[in-house]
């Protein structure tokens, strides 16, 4: 198939894309890449599947790559599944180990299922970035400029009054573009390609596939942009822009011409190409259906509260046009030599390992430049009634960082230290239960944990990294291979967004080891009740009734109830798979939280509820509940097999938030929900369901992060503690987060 033919192939396709054409895989040719292609024609000889495959030894070991591809049917399993077996198979001819695609599909389950299905996995490295922002350049220019922000349509316009002009580049133009380039690489401190590189795209790419843009003001080049085009489709691939000259607003009237540009030659979208991850994430999270996108305007980001460097700032520039953010299914491995893969796989960890150590070495030596910059001033607190107050000056302070729960925890071999960060005038800027315990008294190793902790105002970025800068501070003081935090902080907003970031500058790692539930859901409590049951699914609604006329009546019980509620729990464990403790270690909690509602000046407290039946004296269900300040905890559920029809548990969680009500909360926090909401498969479906129907509202957290003091030790707690839970697991049934931490 020579190469005008597969363009034509690709340029009809619905999923058409730049770096599926010939133009690209010739400029990647000249550059270390072989290039291949497959395809599948139907009885008329015409083309219905392919993908451009770029091919490239690392090591040693060959790795084989479709960028943005392969182009097929995705609903068609039988086509793809021809195509991605024909696809492996000249892979293995030319040597490949590994078989990387990255589709230009939206991130969504059912596409993740169906890369699963052949035989893909989630690979570590994706190549091209995993978000963008999407304009929709359909409508007329003053349609599309109406979209902007004000701010950028009058910097569009702007630029044109300051005498600012765009044009087409031509070859002679190159050494321009290469010293703004260059210029630009040095001053926003990233990489660029040697001139010859981009001498070849615009050999390659123009006019056909791209238009290199130049920016002047009054004669001198002031910026640059290059724009692709395929299909329907456009995309900014590269920027520049000169150190003067910039209060003339060069970038927004090359992005204009851009679109502009794109539009007349038939484009329908206009690709950004490129924002921050974690941005595409939120969207995501808030898209449905088929596409993982949301409007850039709808999603719940402070722009001020956004660091400034590095993508940031690029999305800062970006959202500005309009249009949604949109995250992709991003790049999937399948193995074609398992060596060469394994090899390949242990390479990509390495590397990623290669790129910390810099920051390890500063932290073994306690020399990280976080805590150089912050070192505040940390005290230890050692009276229940001087943690509460403290607590008491801070936004949404969490039940496990309560002292009742530091009490519990110290009872099962944990050492609690509360700590307050102050500021200058005396207030607490933050505080973090510690909580450190040596694993072995035979070997030296320690470990620490901040359940659901630091407590802080999120917001307030001197606090956070006082009090980040305080954790590590102690966790080297205290000699632990490491300690994990995971703050009650939603990522679907700003200071999520700006956690996680400020978490990888200063060198914490999502954990692999999330002991709490990662997600929770809510219920407001601030209606009343006729307004909680309206929002409940019908048939909750119904069930909760139901349980009443079947005789289950609920009453709150005390210490002397503990042991029957355990028979219920350990019952319920055993039938749902999931590890359950002594009954030693719930009486110590439960009864904690028990004596704690008994003291009206105390914010914490707890409430068993139990359901019985009107004919029985044993409870057939129950639920334990903690509480601090204004939420309210669903911790602990269970049920017999006893009165299952009579639906008890209805009427428990009815009744639980009716309590929670009358202590004064507003928030009943559900306790957990599915890591992936929309993943049919996630383990946590069948209970997210039941909490739905209640009116439970989904809220993704950043879950557990982990700031290590001890590479070496680290790597083989991170190694060891796996295979021991999963042992766990082979002899009690699942291990449910919880339990963990319960």
């Amino acid at each position: 198939m020579d190469d005008a033919a597969w363009d034509a192939f690709v340029q009809s396709h619905a999923q058409a894309h730049l770096l599926q054409t010939s133009g690209w895989a010739a400029l990647k040719s000249r550059f270390g890449w072989q290039a291949a292609r497959v395809a599948l024609f139907d009885e008329a000889g015409r083309a219905v599947a392919g993908a451009s495959i770029l091919l490239r030894s690392v090591a040693g070991i060959r790795i084989a790559y479709a960028p943005k591809g392969p182009l097929t049917g995705w609903a068609d399993e039988a086509l793809t599944g021809a195509l991605l077996e024909a696809m492996a198979a000249e892979c293995r001819r030319l040597g490949a180990a590994t078989l990387k695609i990255e589709p230009d599909l939206p991130d969504t389950a059912a596409n993740r299922r169906a890369l699963a299905r052949h035989g893909f996995a989630p690979s570590r490295q994706s190549v091209q970035p995993r978000s963008t922002v999407l304009l929709d350049i359909e409508g007329d220019e003053d349609a599309i400029l109406r979209n902007m922000k004000s701010k950028w349509r009058y910097n569009v316009r702007l630029a044109e009054r300051k005498g600012v002009t765009v044009r087409q580049s031509e070859a002679a133009d190159l050494d321009t573009f290469n010293g703004l380039m260059a210029a630009t690489g040095a001053r926003d401190k990233f990489g660029v390609h040697a001139p010859g590189y981009y001498a070849a795209a615009f050999d390659l790419l123009t006019p056909g596939n791209g238009a290199f843009l130049l920016a002047e003001a009054e004669g001198r080049a002031i910026g640059a942009i290059v724009v692709g085009l395929c299909g329907d489709s456009a995309w900014y691939l590269w920027g520049a822009s000169s150190n003067d000259e910039r209060n003339r607003m060069p970038n927004h009237a090359l992005q204009w011409a851009g679109i502009r540009w794109a539009k007349a030659r038939g484009a329908r979208r206009y690709d950004f190409w490129g924002i921050p991850d974690d941005v595409g994430k939120i969207a995501a999270g808030m898209a449905s259906g088929d596409e993982a996108s949301a409007p850039v305007e709808a999603l719940p980001i402070n722009l001020d509260l956004l660091p400034q460097h590095g993508l940031w700032g690029v999305y800062r520039f970006k959202q500005g046009f309009g249009g949604k953010a949109l995250r992709y299914v991003g790049a999937w491995d399948q193995a074609l030599q398992p060596m060469g893969h394994r090899l390949y796989t242990l390479g990509l960890a390495l590397n990623e390992q290669r790129d910390e150590w810099p920051a390890k070495l500063g932290r073994v030596a306690g020399m990280s430049r976080a805590a150089d910059s912050a070192r505040p001033m940390c005290s230890a607190v050692h009276d229940p009634a001087a943690w509460r107050a403290a607590l008491a000056e801070l936004p949404e302070p969490h039940v496990l960082q309560s002292w009742e729960w530091g009490e519990v925890k110290a009872a099962t071999g944990w050492h609690a230290e509360r700590l307050i960060v102050a500021g200058e005038d005396g207030r607490t800027l933050a505080a973090c239960q510690f909580l450190w315990r040596q694993l072995s008294r035979y070997l030296p190793v320690r470990v620490a944990y901040a359940p659901k902790g630091p407590v802080v105002d999120w917001t307030d970025r001197v606090a956070v990294d006082a009090v980040l800068a305080a954790v590590e501070s102690h966790a080297h003081a205290r000699g632990c291979v490491f300690v994990k935090i995971d703050p009650d902080v939603r990522e679907d907003l700003a200071e999520g967004v700006v956690l996680r970031e400020k978490l990888r500058r200063r060198g914490w790692r999502f954990s692999a080891g999330q002991i709490q539930f990662k997600n929770t859901a809510v219920t407001d409590l601030r209606p009343d009740a006729g307004e909680l049951l309206a929002a409940m699914k019908s048939k909750w609604r119904y069930n909760i009734r139901l349980a009443e006329r079947r005789g289950i009546g609920v009453r709150q019980g005390g210490v002397d109830d503990l042991a029957a509620f355990y028979r219920l729990y350990a019952e319920t464990g055993e039938r749902d798979g999931f590890l359950t403790r002594p009954f030693a270690y719930y009486r110590a909690a439960w009864e904690t939280f028990l004596r704690a509602e008994d003291d009206a000046a105390n914010p914490a407290g707890g409430a068993l509820l139990l359901a019985e039946h009107s004919e029985e004296t044993a409870p057939v269900a129950g639920l334990f509940l903690f509480r601090y300040g204004r939420r309210a905890w669903y911790f602990y559920g269970a049920s017999g097999e006893r009165r299952r029809r009579d639906m008890p548990n209805y009427l428990l969680q009815w009744e639980a938030m009716r309590w929670a009500q009358e202590q004064g909360c507003t928030v009943y926090d559900w306790w957990g929900a599915p890591t992936q909401v929309d993943d049919p498969a996630d383990g946590m479906q069948g209970v997210w369901q039941f909490k739905q129907g209640f009116g439970a509202e989904f809220q993704p957290h950043i879950g557990a992060w982990d700031y290590v003091v001890n590479p070496v030790l680290y790597t083989l707690y991170a190694e060891a503690m796996p295979r021991a839970l999963e042992l766990m697991r082979r002899l009690r049934g699942v291990l449910q987060p919880a339990e963990i931490a319960g």
